[in-house]
């Protein structure tokens, strides 16, 4: 078996990491079916939808400033 990061996890990390990445795959999907677009959409579901992207956007790009900190806090933890 190839040594990846999954096989040095112990079983109750295992299990908490499936849950963790379950839980954001259900948060994505559940977000990315509420602003999607549909043709029988009416203009202001229409209108609903856009403005739940950009807000979307708005919230990524709020976050990843901290996430680039992260990143430069961990690589120069390893450093």
């Amino acid at each position: 078996m190839p040594n990846t990061p999954d096989n040095n996890l112990p079983n109750s990390d295992k299990k908490a990491a499936d849950v963790l990445i379950d839980k954001a795959t259900e948060s994505f999907k559940w977000w990315n079916n509420l602003a999607t677009l549909n043709k029988e959409d009416s203009i202001l579901m229409t209108i609903f939808k856009i403005s739940i992207r950009i807000v979307g956007i708005i919230i990524m790009i709020a976050i990843s400033p901290f996430a680039l900190i992260g990143l430069i806090v961990a690589f120069m933890a390893v450093i």
